[in-house]
Order: C-alpha cells, then structure tokens, then sequence
C-alpha cells in the first residue's frame, strides 16, 4: 500500500474525495471508493496501479448524491509516501528517490513498448491470414467460374448427342400391303347381298319411271281437255329419252 497524503484544498473544506481505477486490476473493483476530506486535506493509502491504470479523482460535497465529476488522474508509485500538497514535489528529492522513480519509469516504459511490439506483430499475422484468405477466396472463385463453364460445356455437348440419338433412332414407317383370300362362304353371301341389292333398286327405278309416265299422260289429258297441247322438252337423257319412247315420240 502507498500512503497518500497533504493539503488537497487551501480554503481548509470538508467534502470527500471518490477514486475509482480506470479498469478493475488485482485488488481494486472497478467500483467507486469514498474517503473523506478534512480541512482540505488527506490522508488515506491505496494500491500502487499497474501500467496503463491510474485513479479517476473527484470531489463531492458532504451529502451530494450526484453522479462524480471526475477532474484528476492519478498514478500511485510503488514507494511507501506520496505528498499531494501543492509544491512539494517541487522539492528536491534525494538521489536514491530520484533513481528509484527513473527505473519505475524505465520498466513501465519497456512494458508498453514490449505490449506494443506484442500487439503490432499480432496485427501482422493478422494481415497475413487476411491476404491469406482473400487469395483463397479468389482462387476458388476462379475454380467455380471454371467448373460452371465446363458443367455448360457438358450439358451443350449432351444436347446435341440427345438430339442426334432421336435423328438416328426415329422410327421406321413402313406401308405393308397383306392380300388375305375371303372364304367362298362369305364372298357368296357378299354376292348375293349385292344382287339383292341391285334388284330391289331396279324395281325402285321402274316404279319411278311409271310413275312420271302416269304424271305425264295426265297432263297430256288435260291439254286435251283444255285444247291446249303442252310443250316438253325431253332433252337427250336416258330418262328423257325412255319417256319419249313410252309416249310413242
């Protein structure tokens, strides 16, 4: 522990004095400490801080229960006495002291430099394995765009040899002509149909036929009646000419 002490105020105030460490280290929370203020001065002792950590100090009246101001920052060596009065470190020091407080600066000195080096060469793995991944990252963006060309070229290719298999393969149409014999039985019934047939369309033909020679000779009759003798024109017809035969013309 390093002792802390001397006259903070001139005005010979009360109040209290809050610490708090600017990150938590072996010891000391991160949380606010309270000590109080006599006749604007002190007198408490806290832990000497590590490299990089000091105290956030400010100063509240008695019963404030606002949020600190925090105005000072404070470094706590590694010696048994520090005096905060206003001039004293002004004074002159014995040379063990001042020897002893040159080497406490020498070795935090050489630990930033050693945390810097430590961290600049982390930073330069780091851009390694950056440039490192990027050229990864391309390299197989590269194969990719080559396998998409040759999945295109692929499939191409296996289009055409579908289309030229279905050219080749199409089927054949051929025309068969087969002459199978029909059984006497059956083109003897096919005759008789026919003839059949043709007889009773003849019968149909010659009633029809009596049927105009029966119109024509009652309208010949009827001119006879009428003295009038009506004009036919028979033309060249098979009909026309039967009828002319029929009416004895």
């Amino acid at each position: 522990m390093t002792r802390i002490h001397g006259r903070l105020f001139d005005d010979g105030r009360d109040g209290i004095l809050a610490l708090k460490p600017s990150r938590p280290f072996f010891g000391v929370s991160r949380d606010e400490r309270f000590y109080p203020v006599t006749s604007g001065s002190i007198d408490i002792e806290l832990l000497p801080t590590p490299p990089g950590v000091f105290y956030f100090v400010g100063y509240k009246e008695q019963g404030d229960v606002h949020q600190t101001a925090f105005t000072l920052r404070w470094r706590v060596p590694k010696s048994g006495d520090m005096d905060i009065t206003p001039g004293a470190t002004t004074e002159k020091q014995p040379a063990s002291s001042i020897t002893s407080a040159t080497v406490y600066e020498r070795v935090q000195l050489k630990r930033v430099l050693d945390n810097l080096s430590e961290a600049m060469a982390a930073n330069e793995g780091l851009n390694a394995q950056l440039a490192s991944a990027q050229a990864r990252i391309d390299q197989l963006e590269s194969e990719m765009r080559d396998y998409k060309m040759t999945t295109d070229t692929v499939l191409s290719e296996r289009d055409q040899t579908i289309a030229q298999l279905n050219e080749t393969l199409a089927p054949e149409v051929r025309t068969v002509y087969v002459d199978r014999p029909v059984p006497p039985e059956l083109l003897e019934q096919r005759v008789k149909r026919l003839e059949q047939e043709n007889i009773r369309l003849s019968e149909q033909n010659a009633e029809y036929y009596k049927s105009v020679v029966q119109l024509h000779q009652l309208k010949l009759d009827r001119a006879h009646n009428t003295n009038q003798v009506p004009v036919e024109d028979f033309g060249s017809s098979p009909q026309k000419k039967l009828l002319r035969k029929l009416l004895g013309k």
